[in-house]
């Protein structure tokens, strides 16, 4: 395994992520560590207190963990938490069916990665920490998954029955489950991992399981042994730890609203966006039929959207003493219970993750909280050996090919160093006119009768050059035939779908090719590397 950095501005990042690695004080104003400095890290590590009760969250980390089938291994690793030394680095995403694309991988092993490297460098435990965001609602981010093809990538999609869809973790796997399985794995030829891999995953998602204990438990059986382990905010014992955030996010609801407005309006000012549209509101409602319904407020009056549901402000606030396993939180108060749930010093985040962070520092203040540092996850493409024999035959960068396919094809014809084939047969038959001549000459002098002959002779012999150079340039039509297939073939795979590979293709890919062991060799890859760039990872 061969890894070789590319910098973030030669990909299609954000300028707020490009800026957020490469010249952190453009941004400094938005967060409160710098993830590349030794001496504001250790600062930060030093300054830090855990709000919550650490026996508290101990016992909620057990619970929840075994709601996923955690083996001692994990319940010894949680029981770290009652060390008042002991830190969290968390990181974590939607349940996307078979654990998504492979930025969820890169986002589990920087965070296992920089656990190990803390631990040993500051010498207190750092534990590895993934966030199920078991409480979403949006099931199209969660329902597609990403093969690559031959020619293209290719898209599976669970269809669901219904128009409104509960807590996407709460949903159950049936009959249907069964044809989308099949087509996931007619899409990828048999290997000597096959039948393992698809065992193991047959294990957690089958009829009758539903989406969140599916995906959890497929996480922890990939990096438990790595000390990984899961959070959440949708149980009950989650939600009694979390009513203070999520009563406080109520009260001096516009003054929250109003700061965090105005932190994005100085984003956009200073060039850079808003990944996350501010509302008045940052809680959601649990109904009956648990479906998550977004709370709106306005003129001193909560309403759930659709729902009929509405409270004053201090109704609002009773409820959620009284009933907190019926509230959500949103995209930013989600960051702040987490620092009520876990010692979280770090959060491992992508580019829109670290965006929607920058929003975040005045909001945290609101509830006497700083933000963690925000890491950023590794990233990087994957070269397979078949693309790699090819790739070096053909003029373009990695870069390069994040490109439409007509620009490098027309690229490749106007790059390529092709022989000129007119001129070529122009010097051989003005070489063979001259040459020519005399002999022609000699025989119609020992015989006039044979001049004619003669130039018949040379005349065969010019046609079968225009023959020979139609056969040329067909074989060169033919080269650049199959060079233009290799460009289609590598984009397809270092790009599909017009995006990064790590956003588009499903992990269990590169698994069903390469073994179940293939992200531990990662980790011994990325354990010296920093996320400073974008690896290029040559198989």
């Amino acid at each position: 395994m061969n890894l070789k950095s590319i910098p973030f501005s030669d990909l299609p990042f954000t300028k707020l992520f490009r800026d957020y690695i490469t010249d952190y004080n453009k941004l400094s104003a938005y967060f409160e560590t710098n993830p590349f400095s030794d001496e504001e890290i250790e600062s930060r590590i030093n300054d830090f207190s855990c709000v919550g009760d650490r026996k508290n969250i101990v016992n909620y980390l057990i619970e929840y963990n075994s709601l996923f089938d955690a083996g001692p291994q994990i319940i010894q690793t949680i029981e770290k938490f009652y060390d008042e030394e002991t830190f969290a680095v968390v990181t974590g995403q939607q349940l996307i069916l078979y654990g998504g694309p492979l930025f969820t991988i890169y986002k589990i092993l920087t965070a296992i990665s920089f656990a190990r490297r803390w631990e040993k460098k500051y010498n207190r435990p750092f534990i590895p920490v993934f966030w199920m965001a078991d409480e979403d609602h949006d099931y199209d981010e969660i329902a597609g998954l990403g093969i690559p093809g031959e020619e293209d990538l290719r898209k599976f999609y669970l269809q669901t029955e219904s128009d409104r869809v509960p807590r996407v973790g709460e949903i159950y796997f049936n009959d249907t489950f069964k044809s989308f399985r099949r087509l996931v794995k007619e899409a990828q030829f048999d290997t000597d991992f096959t039948d393992q891999l698809w065992s193991d995953l047959d294990s957690f998602y089958h009829e009758g399981a539903t989406v969140g204990q599916a995906f959890g438990r497929l996480i922890l059986h990939l990096f438990g042994k790595h000390g990984l382990v899961l959070a959440g905010t949708n149980s009950s014992h989650a939600k009694e730890m979390i009513k203070k955030p999520m009563q406080q996010s109520v009260y001096e609801s516009n003054k929250k609203y109003s700061l965090l407005k105005n932190t994005s309006d100085k984003l956009e000012k200073a060039g850079y966006h808003s990944q996350v549209n501010v509302q008045h509101s940052n809680l959601f409602w649990i109904d009956d039929e648990n479906n998550r319904i977004k709370i709106s407020a306005e003129n001193g009056t909560w309403t759930a959207d659709g729902n009929g549901n509405s409270w004053t402000q201090q109704e609002l606030i009773d409820d959620i003493d009284q009933n907190s396993e019926n509230f959500s939180p949103n995209v930013f108060l989600r960051p702040v219970v987490q620092n009520h749930l876990l010692p979280a010093i770090a959060y491992v985040a992508g580019p829109g993750e670290t965006a929607y962070y920058a929003q975040m520092k005045s909001f945290y203040r609101e509830f006497g909280l700083k933000m963690p540092l925000i890491l950023p996850r590794f990233s990087s493409t994957v070269m397979e050996s078949s693309i790699d024999r090819i790739f070096d035959k053909l003029p373009f960068s990695l870069q390069q090919y994040n490109q439409r396919i007509e620009d490098l094809e027309s690229a490749y014809i106007t790059q390529t160093d092709s022989p000129d084939i007119e001129e070529i047969f122009k010097r051989w038959k003005d070489s063979a006119e001259e040459i020519s001549e005399q002999p022609v000459q000699e025989i119609e002098e020992i015989d006039p009768t044979l001049k004619g002959s003669s130039e018949r002779a040379k005349s065969i012999f010019f046609t079968e050059l225009d023959k020979l150079k139609g056969k040329t340039y067909r074989s060169l039509k033919e080269q650049e035939k199959t060079q233009l297939k290799r460009i289609r073939k590598i984009q397809n795979n270092l790009f599909p779908n017009g995006n990064l590979q790590e956003r588009e293709v499903a992990f269990i890919y590169f698994m069903n090719k390469y073994g179940p062991d293939i992200w531990d060799r990662f980790l011994d890859a990325f354990d010296n590397e920093m996320p400073d760039s974008h690896k290029l990872i040559r198989l």
